[in-house]
């Protein structure tokens, strides 16, 4: 049984079932909703809206910028060398495996005092740990 196209049918849902059957249809309704067609509001980009508006985002950032820059730079870090592979280091006598156990102490004095919370950690050589975490510590 060949069918025909009807222009009617593609309005109305379909073609019309068979007597005593249900219709199968598959096609959303025929809705602003669901057919995509619902009203948007499309803007129109030229200079003298463009420009404006990217300026004043930018003077909103400047003072942001500037706020981290002067928060990094009041960052103070110290690093010591404690592995002992200088000769003169108190901890060189902690690489002969005969000396057990070996305490090995380092003393330091700062240049300028440390303010607010004090966070210390240490960095090993030849060690790749897998860790986000570890990783963004160190940096």
């Amino acid at each position: 049984m060949a069918m025909n196209y009807n222009a009617k049918d593609e309005v109305d849902g379909g073609p019309p079932c068979a007597p005593g059957g249900t219709a199968k249809n598959r096609r959303p309704d025929n809705t602003a909703f669901k057919q995509q067609r619902l009203p948007a509001w499309q803007p129109i980009l030229t200079a003298g809206t463009v420009l404006p508006t990217f300026f004043i985002i930018g003077l909103i950032f400047i003072p942001i910028g500037i706020g981290i820059f002067v928060t990094s730079n009041n960052i103070r870090e110290i690093e010591i060398d404690y592995t002992g592979t200088d000769p003169a280091s108190p901890c060189n006598k902690c690489l002969s495996p005969n000396v057990t156990p070996c305490i090995c102490t380092i003393n330091f004095t700062l240049e300028q005092s440390f303010e607010g919370n004090v966070f210390m950690y240490y960095g090993l050589s030849n060690f790749y740990q897998n860790h986000r975490r570890y990783v963004k510590s160190s940096q």
